[in-house]
């Protein structure tokens, strides 16, 4: 696991800042970092969308939102909901996913 911020660009070019957790697509990793995320954050999750090669779940936590994404190709990314549009405590809450996400060693 390397976790780093980078910027995402839309194909319309608008850019958002985002936080890479790993290159892999692993769905066991995936639901170990869920787990880290809601008991550190203190979150629930709201929604939780699952397909064959995609997840989108969505964290809501000290009045911020934000995504938890694996894509089958990219990895695993977490980005503030809204992503461009993301209110200021979404981002303070981006923040601290990246903290906790940083101290995590996955066993």
């Amino acid at each position: 696991m390397d976790v780093k911020w980078s910027k995402f660009k839309k194909p319309d070019g608008t850019e958002y800042q985002q936080i890479e957790v790993s290159d892999s697509s692993d769905w066991d990793l995936f639901n170990r970092l869920a787990e880290v995320l809601e008991k550190e954050l203190q979150g629930q999750w709201i929604e939780k969308l699952d397909g064959l090669d995609q997840r989108y779940w969505d964290l809501n936590a000290k009045e911020g939102r934000i995504t938890l994404h694996l894509e089958h190709y990219l990895g695993i990314t977490v980005y503030p909901f809204d992503q461009e549009n993301a209110s200021p405590e979404s981002l303070s809450l981006l923040n601290e996913a990246y903290d906790v996400l940083s101290a995590y060693r996955p066993a």
